[in-house]
């Protein structure tokens, strides 16, 4: 799971806050960062608050335009200047080998092949591709799955009075999460996956749990789960790949208008 990227938007009180993460290697968190989807506006009336004529942040909706800007302007080019594989040593040497960048089925979450973000992606060599989560599967989201719980814990225990302390504190927060906090949940997200497999796709299984903690002080927490070959090679007879899998730009369509 070195090679994934997962992205979500969560609500921290009456803000939305975008967050993108990947798993922790080397020298690197592995947080590629947040970005409150917010705007800035001129305040027409005077309160007891504030004056009029200030400038404040208020939050908009997230549509597909205001997300595909989002990624070519802060996702794409903040994992080109952070992104480290493992063993290369901080150089941040784009290869080959594709970064996906895991997102779910809502609605405003541009399609796997959109023009715009795949020139993005594919732009000074590098190859970073978009695929969507199962749908209805949050737990695959290593965000859904533990991360924002995390997050929101830390910083439910201030009390901001405007969206700049809020988006402030959320950042504070996410600063504070730990790299033994992220890895842990891409583990936790492996369990998963596995027992999804096991239940061919179902979600009908209780979440395991496999003490990582006790493993992390005794030094034996693993780097990456094992499956049993006979479940992956079952399950994978069953998947239809629905993904890009190269950076070559995809045919022009009448269709196009309704990205």
């Amino acid at each position: 799971m070195y090679d994934t990227v997962h992205v979500d938007e969560k609500w921290f009180y009456v803000k939305k806050i975008g967050t993108e993460v990947a798993r922790p290697r080397g020298n690197w968190d592995g947080k590629v960062g947040m970005w409150p989807v917010v705007e800035k506006y001129v305040t027409q009336r005077r309160s007891v608050n504030r004056d009029a004529g200030v400038e404040e942040l208020r939050p908009i909706s997230m549509t597909r335009e205001v997300y595909r800007r989002m990624l070519l302007e802060d996702v794409i080019p903040a994992i080109k200047a952070k992104w480290e594989w493992v063993g290369d040593e901080g150089q941040g040497v784009p290869l080959v080998s594709p970064i996906w960048v895991q997102q779910d089925n809502a609605k405003p979450h541009v399609l796997p092949d959109d023009p715009e973000v795949l020139v993005a992606g594919c732009a000074g060599g590098w190859s970073i591709l978009f695929r969507n989560q199962p749908a209805q599967s949050p737990d695959l989201n290593v965000l859904d799955c533990v991360l924002f719980n995390a997050i929101q814990s830390l910083q439910s225990v201030t009390v901001p009075r405007t969206a700049e302390d809020l988006i402030s504190e959320v950042e504070r927060a996410f600063a504070s999460t730990t790299t033994t906090t992220l890895n842990k949940t891409f583990l936790s997200v492996q369990l998963i996956m596995q027992s999804i497999m096991r239940h061919n796709g179902g979600n009908a299984f209780g979440l395991s749990h496999m003490q990582k903690d006790k493993l992390l002080r005794a030094g034996e927490l693993p780097d990456s789960l094992s499956c049993d070959p006979a479940l992956y090679r079952a399950t994978l007879a069953k998947v239809v790949p629905q993904r890009a899998t190269t950076c070559a730009p995809p045919p022009s369509s009448d269709f196009d208008a309704f990205f």
